[in-house]
C-alpha cells in the first residue's frame, strides 16, 4: 500500500503540474491508464459556450480508430444508457459501463461493433469531471479482455484521484488557453482575466494578478487584513483557510476541499473559489518560493440548490454522497439508487455510511428530518 499511495500521490502532482505546463496532460492520462491496468484512455474537457478544447488528450488509441471517434457520438451516448441516464451520474464518481447497460444495448451498437469490440475492450469506466454552463468534461478508460476484472480497491483509487483531476481541469478552464504561451507562471496569472492570488500557508499574500488587485483594492469579494487574504462573505466560514492549510501540508490531503468554495460579493453575486497547491510545482519559472497555494476567484458555474447544496457545503459531502443523500430523502431504496447512479449497491452503502458519519446522523429518517431543517449561514 505505501508504494501504491506514493504512485497515486505522484499522479496527483502531475495533474497540478499539467495546469502550469499543459503538455503534461498526456503523461498524466497515461500514468493513470498504466497504474490501473487499462488498455486505453481519453480525457476531454470542452469550454462552453465556445466549444473550444481545454484539455483533449488520448492514450494508446490507434490512429485509425482515433481519427473516426467523433462520428460515433450518438452511439457512445447510447452505450451509456442515453443522455437522461448520464445526467444522473455524479461528478467524480467512477462508473463502470457494465453496471449501466449490457449486451442487449451493446450488440448492434455501431460504436461497439466497429470500435470497442475490434480493440478487444470488454468494459469501460467513465468519470464525469464537469457539467455546467462553463464546461463539460469526462475521463474514459477502456479495459481489455486480457486484463482481470476491476476490483473495488481500484475503483477506490480512481475515487481518490477524481477530485484532484476535477480541480486541475477546472483551474485550467479558469486560466484559459492563452496562458500556456506565458514564460513564467506569474506571467500566466497576469495574462488571465480571472482573479488569482498566490498565498503562503498562513494566508499571507505573495502575489495578486491585476484582476485580484482590483478586488483587493475594493475589499470585495476578497480583502487583505494585515497582508493576509480573507474572504469576508464566505458562505461557510473558514473553508478557504482550511483548504489552504491542507493544500500547503500535502496536496494529496486536499481531497475535494477547495473545489468551488461558495462565497458572495457585496452585491450578492454568487462566487466559486478554487484552491490549487503550489509548493511542489517547479516546472515553470518565476514562482515565488513563499507561494504555497493559488486561490482563484470566479463567478459560480450554477446557482445553489437547497437543501442538497447546503448539505454539500456544510458537511463537505462529495458529489456522489450528495446525490445519495438526495435520493435517500426522496425515499429511494439502495438497489434503486445503485441503478440510478450506475454503481454497485455496496458502493451506495459505503457512500451512505460516509453521509451518516459526516452529518452525525444514524438513520435514513434522520437524514429526511435534516433535509427539512438545513439552512446556510447568513
Amino acid at each position: 500500500m505505501p508504494d501504491d499511495f506514493s504512485e497515486l500521490a505522484g499522479m496527483i502532482g502531475t495533474f497540478y503540474d499539467a495546469v502550469i505546463e499543459p503538455d503534461l496532460w498526456q503523461k498524466a492520462l497515461d500514468d493513470v491508464r498504466r497504474h490501473f491496468g487499462f488498455h486505453l484512455g481519453a480525457l476531454s474537457v470542452i469550454a462552453l459556450p465556445t466549444g473550444s478544447g481545454v484539455v483533449q488528450v488520448t492514450t494508446n488509441i490507434p490512429d485509425g480508430y482515433l481519427a473516426g471517434m467523433s462520428a460515433y457520438n450518438d452511439d457512445v451516448i447510447q452505450l451509456w444508457g442515453g443522455l437522461a441516464r448520464m445526467a444522473e451520474f455524479p461528478l467524480e464518481e467512477p462508473v463502470l459501463q457494465s453496471t449501466v447497460t449490457g449486451p442487449e444495448i451493446w450488440n448492434g451498437n455501431r460504436f461497439y461493433e466497429e470500435w470497442v469490440r475490434p480493440l478487444g475492450l470488454v468494459d469501460q469506466v467513465g468519470i464525469l469531471l464537469a457539467r455546467d454552463r462553463t464546461m463539460v468534461g469526462n475521463l474514459g478508460l477502456g479495459r481489455h479482455e486480457s486484463a482481470p476484472p476491476l476490483t473495488e480497491r481500484e475503483m477506490d483509487g480512481l475515487r481518490l484521484l477524481a477530485p484532484h483531476l476535477r480541480r486541475a481541469v477546472t483551474i485550467s478552464r479558469i486560466l484559459d488557453v492563452a496562458t500556456s504561451a506565458a514564460t513564467t507562471f506569474e506571467a500566466a496569472l497576469d495574462a488571465t482575466r480571472s482573479a488569482v492570488v498566490l498565498v503562503a500557508q498562513d494566508m499571507a499574500i505573495v502575489h495578486a494578478n491585476a484582476a485580484a488587485r482590483t478586488m483587493l483594492g475594493n475589499g470585495d469579494p476578497i480583502s487583505s487584513v494585515r497582508g493576509k487574504l480573507t474572504l469576508p462573505r464566505e458562505l461557510v466560514p473558514n473553508r478557504l483557510q482550511a483548504a489552504v492549510q491542507a493544500a500547503a501540508r500535502a496536496e494529496q490531503e486536499l481531497g475535494r476541499r477547495g473545489i468551488g468554495i461558495a462565497a458572495k460579493s457585496r452585491d450578492g453575486t454568487a462566487l466559486a473559489v478554487q484552491v490549487m497547491p503550489l509548493e511542489n510545482r517547479s516546472l515553470r519559472g518565476g514562482l515565488d518560493r513563499r507561494a504555497a497555494v493559488a486561490v482563484l476567484i470566479s463567478d459560480a458555474a450554477a446557482p445553489l440548490e437547497m437543501p442538497a447544496d447546503a448539505m454539500r457545503l456544510l458537511y463537505e459531502l462529495t458529489p456522489a454522497e450528495q446525490r445519495v443523500f438526495e435520493l435517500v430523502v426522496a425515499g429511494e431504496k439502495t438497489a434503486d439508487i445503485a441503478r440510478t447512479l450506475g454503481v454497485a449497491p455496496s458502493t451506495v452503502r459505503s457512500h451512505l455510511l460516509k453521509v451518516f458519519e459526516k452529518t452525525g446522523r444514524h438513520t435514513r429518517g434522520d437524514l429526511v428530518k435534516l433535509s427539512r431543517e438545513i439552512t446556510l449561514p447568513g
